[in-house]
C-alpha cells in the first residue's frame, strides 16, 4: 500500500514538475499515425531495469531516488516519459508505472501510446 500511494504522489508530482517552458510544440513533433510502426510500446519497458530502459532510450534527463523507489524522466519526441521503478523480490529495481507529460507547460500532455509511438528526439 504504502509503495502504491507513493508512486501516485511521485507521479502526480513528475507529471506537474516536469513540463519545460520551452521547446519543441505538437506541431513540430512527427505524428505517430504518420509514421507507421510505432518506435516503442509500453509492453517493451513495463518490468524492465534501469539498465534495459537506458540502452533503449538513452540517458534519463533526470534520476531521482527516494526510498526504495526510483524516478526517472526521459525527455522523447512527444512527451517526457516518466518512469517509477520499484525492487523486486530479488531487490532489483524494476519499472513499475509509465507515464507521459507534455513537453511544453500548459499543453496537453500526449497518450503513454502518443508518447511512446513518436520515438525518441532527434
Amino acid at each position: 500500500m504504502r509503495m502504491h500511494a507513493f508512486a501516485l504522489l511521485a507521479t502526480g508530482l513528475a507529471a506537474a514538475g516536469c513540463a519545460t517552458t520551452a521547446g519543441p510544440s505538437k506541431a513540430s513533433a512527427p505524428d505517430a499515425k504518420s509514421v507507421g510502426k510505432p518506435a516503442f510500446r509500453a509492453a517493451e519497458f513495463e518490468n524492465a531495469t534501469a539498465a534495459e530502459i537506458d540502452r533503449r532510450l538513452g540517458a534519463p534527463a533526470l534520476t531521482r531516488i527516494e526510498g526504495v523507489g526510483e524516478f526517472r524522466r526521459y525527455m522523447l519526441a512527444r512527451c517526457a516519459l516518466m518512469i517509477i521503478l520499484y525492487p523486486d523480490d530479488k531487490g532489483v529495481r524494476r519499472a513499475a508505472s509509465l507515464t507521459a507529460g507534455a513537453l511544453v507547460s500548459g499543453e496537453e500532455a500526449p497518450t503513454l501510446d502518443e508518447c511512446l509511438a513518436a520515438g525518441k528526439a532527434n
